[in-house]
C-alpha cells in the first residue's frame, strides 16, 4: 500500500506543469486573496503567486476590513505595500477599486510609495476611489512616470498636468470617471497621447466647454452633466460615438462623419438641443448603426426628429429605439401622423429593434413609415413586456401590423418578451 501511495505521490502535478503563460493567466484572473491561497496547492505553488504579473485589490478586498474596530486604513495600506515588496517579477496590470462604503483614500503619499515598484513595466493601471470627492484628490505627478501604459482608468481625481509631462506615447485607452478638469487640462493630456484610440468620460465635472481634438481617436463615450458645448471637429478618425446627456443645451457643435452613434437623452432637453438638425447631413452621411435610448414616443417632435435623422443617414443599416419610461401614458389617444404616412425617402435599413412598454401615440405611424420605406429590411423586432402591454393592446397592435404596407417582401416581424 505504501509503495502504491508513494508512486501516486511522485506522479507529475498536472497543475504545476502547465505553461508559465497559462499559470500567469490563471493567477491574473484571481482576486489578491485567492492568489495567495494558491500557495497551498503544492510546494511548487507556494510562492508562485508572488510572480503574477497582475494585481487586483477590488471592492471585496477593501470591504473585508470595514468591520474592524480600529481604523483599517493603516492595515490595508501595509498589506498592499508588503505585497508589492515581495513581488518576484514585473507587474503589468495593477488595479485598486475602493467602494463608497470604505474609508480608504488613495492618496498621493501612498501612490508615491507604490508606483516605483512597477512603473517601468506597468501597462494597465486602474485607480477607482469612489469614497473621496475629486476636489480633494489632485492627480499625483508620479502617475505620469508610467511611460509604458496602454490602458489607464481613474476616478475621483482632479486632473492637473505637471509642467514636465512628456505624454503617454503608448496609451490606447483612457477612462475618466467623476474626474474634475477643465478643457485645457484634457487637451494638454490628450496631446501627449498620439495613439489614443478610445476615450471614456463618465460623469464629467468641470467647465461648460469640452473639446476633443485627438486625431487618432476612434471610439468616444461621454456622460455629461451641465456641459453646453462639445467640439469634435479635430477628431477626424472618430467612428463610434456614445453620448449620455443629462442637462445643458447645444451639446454637439461639430462632429466628424461617424459610423456608429448611440444617444441617451436623460435630461429635459429635446434632441434638437443636443444635436442641431443642421449638423445631421454632415455628421450622419456615413452612419451605419444608430441607437436612440429614452426616446419619447408620445412626443411628435422627437418622432419627426428621428425621421430627419433617417433622411440624413443614407447608409444606415441598424436602428435601435428604446422608449422613454418616464413619459409613458397609456390613456392618451393614439394619433396617425400625416408627416409619417407618406413615403418620402428610400431607407437602407436591414434590422430594426424597438423596445417599448406601451403603445404610445405615434408608435404605429412610425412603424408604418419604416416598413413602407425600407426595401432591404430583414427583421423588425419588438422587445416588450406582455404584462405591461396587456393582451388587448398586443392583439390590436398585431392586427395593425398585418395591414401595414411593406417595401421589403422578406421582412420578418418578431416579438420578444422581456
Amino acid at each position: 500500500m505504501m509503495t502504491l501511495f508513494n508512486k501516486k505521490a511522485n506522479q507529475n502535478d498536472r497543475i504545476s506543469d502547465l505553461p508559465s503563460n497559462v499559470i500567469d493567466g490563471i493567477l491574473g484572473n484571481l482576486r489578491i486573496r485567492d492568489q495567495v491561497r494558491t500557495s497551498i496547492l503544492s510546494k511548487k505553488w507556494r510562492y508562485m503567486w508572488t510572480s503574477a504579473s497582475q494585481l487586483c485589490f477590488d471592492e471585496h478586498f477593501f470591504e473585508s476590513f470595514i468591520l474592524l474596530d480600529d481604523d483599517p486604513e493603516p492595515v490595508v495600506s501595509k498589506i498592499i505595500t508588503d505585497v508589492l515588496m515581495i513581488r518576484n517579477g514585473p507587474i503589468h496590470k495593477f488595479s485598486i477599486c475602493v467602494s463608497a462604503d470604505c474609508e480608504f483614500d488613495i492618496s498621493t503619499e501612498k501612490l508615491n510609495m507604490w508606483i516605483p515598484f512597477m512603473s517601468r513595466n506597468l501597462t494597465h493601471l486602474k485607480l477607482l476611489n469612489y469614497c473621496t470627492p475629486p476636489d480633494e484628490n489632485h492627480m499625483p505627478d508620479i502617475l505620469f512616470s508610467c511611460k509604458e501604459l496602454t490602458y489607464f482608468k481613474f476616478s475621483s481625481f482632479n486632473l492637473s498636468i505637471p509642467p514636465n509631462f512628456r505624454g503617454f506615447e503608448k496609451l490606447l485607452e483612457l477612462h475618466l470617471e467623476c474626474v474634475e478638469f477643465d478643457s485645457s487640462a484634457l487637451e494638454n493630456f490628450m496631446s501627449g497621447c498620439p495613439v489614443l484610440e478610445k476615450l471614456n468620460i463618465g460623469f464629467r465635472l468641470g467647465s461648460n466647454r469640452l473639446v476633443i481634438s485627438s486625431p487618432s481617436l476612434k471610439v468616444l463615450v461621454l456622460e455629461l452633466h451641465n456641459t453646453k458645448l462639445v467640439c469634435l471637429r479635430k477628431a477626424k478618425n472618430l467612428s463610434d460615438f456614445t453620448l449620455k446627456a443629462f442637462h445643458g443645451r447645444g451639446y454637439i457643435r461639430s462632429s466628424p462623419k461617424i459610423k456608429r452613434f448611440s444617444l441617451t437623452n436623460w435630461g429635459k432637453n429635446s434632441y434638437e438641443d443636443i444635436i442641431h438638425p443642421m449638423l445631421l447631413s454632415r455628421s450622419f452621411s456615413s452612419l451605419e448603426y444608430l441607437k436612440l435610448d429614452d426616446l419619447n414616443l408620445n412626443d411628435k417632435g422627437d418622432i419627426l426628429y428621428l425621421v430627419r435623422v433617417l433622411e440624413s443617414a443614407p447608409s444606415l443599416i441598424d436602428l435601435v429605439i428604446k422608449q422613454s419610461y418616464k413619459d409613458i401614458d397609456t390613456t392618451k389617444e393614439l394619433y396617425r401622423s400625416k408627416e409619417l404616412e407618406c413615403p418620402r425617402i428610400l431607407l437602407q435599413l436591414q434590422t430594426v429593434d424597438v423596445h417599448f412598454r406601451a403603445n404610445s401615440q405615434y408608435t404605429t405611424s412610425l412603424i408604418r413609415f419604416i416598413l413602407a420605406n425600407s426595401p432591404l429590411l430583414k427583421t423588425l423586432t419588438f422587445y416588450c413586456s406582455y404584462n405591461d402591454l396587456g393582451a388587448p393592446m398586443m392583439l390590436n397592435f398585431s392586427k395593425d401590423l398585418l395591414w401595414m404596407e411593406r417595401a421589403s417582401p422578406k421582412a420578418q416581424v418578431n416579438f420578444r418578451h422581456i
